[in-house]
């Protein structure tokens, strides 16, 4: 395996995790975002306000995209297991 190799592989593998992570990590965030306004604007500084909210949005994403996700890395982890007997060679 040359230095190309492993740098497109490198650069699927980060390519995966972004992928993966993004959907959850931006729920959270929007949702976070928004009770911090919500607080900022009626002066309600509980720390523990975010927390429920946020679990539930990401359990939610998670439940509607699971499919995608599983899906996006099965096929990732067939692409791998197909390249590994080209290493061989």
């Amino acid at each position: 395996m040359n230095l190309d190799t492993a740098l497109y592989w490198l650069q699927e593998m980060l390519t995966a995790i972004v992928v993966l992570c993004t959907p959850p990590l931006v729920g959270a965030l929007t949702v976070g975002l928004g009770i911090a306004i919500f607080q900022a604007a009626t002066s309600i500084q509980e720390m523990t306000l975010s927390y429920i909210p946020k679990m539930v949005a990401v359990v939610a994403i998670l439940f509607f995209a699971f499919s995608f996700m599983l899906q996006f890395a099965v096929d990732f982890m067939n692409r791998i297991f197909e390249f590994i007997p080209q290493i061989a060679q």
